[in-house]
This record gives structure tokens, C-alpha cells and sequence, in this order.
């Protein structure tokens, strides 16, 4: 079995790493910016949360470039970092397996942040249409007559107009 060189793949996974924990931290910051309601800072932050997802993106495809270098027999089927632990030696198996741990710290807790986040855009237009329901006026169309087959019709608009 031949040594196998994963240098390229750990340079990859910590640009991958760095960029993850940058994106946490935009996932904290849109948190605070849900909250406070300010639409214009939200679409800043999802403009960069944007180029960092593109960046990742980027990043995955040079590691599944340095992966089919490193196994060439596994095009279908490339292996996952925690195989590639199990064929690493020395520095390299360490090295690879403390950035698997951080990669899965950090991807639980942005997926948990997301969540708290989706509550709350959530909540928010909840809010946001309940508010709109009160200034809708509601009304009635009362047809005074014989019973038809018509049901009655209720309309909701923020305006009311008649031409």
C-alpha cells in the first residue's frame, strides 16, 4: 500500500473551515439584525453570507479534484474525511482529524443557528401579517331579496375603492 499525501486536502478543508466559522458568525449576526427589524443591514449580511456560500462551493470542487488525484480507482464513489483518517499517517491523520472535529462542531452549530433564525423570520412575518389582518377592513355583501344560489361574498383589501 503506498503512502498517500493529503497536504492539498488539508489546505482545502481548512480554507473550507475558516470560511465556515465566518459564516457562523454572519449567522450570529443576522440573528441580531432579525431582531432588531432592519431589512436593509439583513440584505448586506445576506449578500456576503451569499459570497461566502459561493466561496465554499468553490472549495468543495478543488477537494473533490485533490480527492480523485489521491484515490484515481474511486471516481464514483470518493471517500469521505473520516476514511481518508482511517489511510493517513502521522502529522496528516491528526492534522485531518482535528479539522473533521471542528468541521462537525461548526456545522451543528450554524444549523442551529439557522433554526433560531428561521423561528424568528418566522415569528416575524407572523407578526408582520397579523399586523396587516388589523388594517384590512372586512366586508360583507348582503343581498336583500330571495335566497340565490350566490354565496356570500367577502372581500379584503388594504383599499377600498368603487368606480
Amino acid at each position: 500500500m503506498r503512502a498517500m499525501d493529503f497536504t492539498t486536502l488539508i489546505t482545502i478543508l481548512e480554507k473550507e473551515l475558516t470560511l465556515y466559522k465566518s459564516l457562523y458568525e454572519i449567522t450570529i449576526q443576522k440573528t441580531d439584525i432579525v431582531k432588531k427589524g432592519d431589512v436593509q443591514a439583513l440584505n448586506q449580511l445576506m449578500t456576503n453570507e451569499q459570497k461566502h456560500v459561493t466561496s465554499i462551493t468553490a472549495l468543495e470542487k478543488q477537494r473533490i479534484t485533490e480527492l480523485n488525484k489521491i484515490f484515481p480507482e474511486r471516481k464514483e464513489n470518493l471517500p469521505t474525511i473520516s476514511e481518508c483518517i482511517q489511510v493517513a499517517q502521522g502529522n496528516q491523520k491528526t492534522k485531518l482529524q482535528e479539522i473533521f472535529q471542528q468541521l462537525v462542531k461548526i456545522l451543528e452549530e450554524i444549523k442551529e443557528q439557522n433554526r433560531l433564525n428561521h423561528e424568528l423570520v418566522k415569528h416575524s412575518l407572523q407578526f408582520v401579517n397579523f399586523s396587516l389582518n388589523l388594517f384590512r377592513p372586512k366586508f360583507t355583501n348582503y343581498n336583500y331579496g330571495p335566497n340565490t344560489d350566490k354565496q356570500q361574498t367577502t372581500t379584503s383589501s388594504i383599499f377600498n375603492s368603487e368606480v
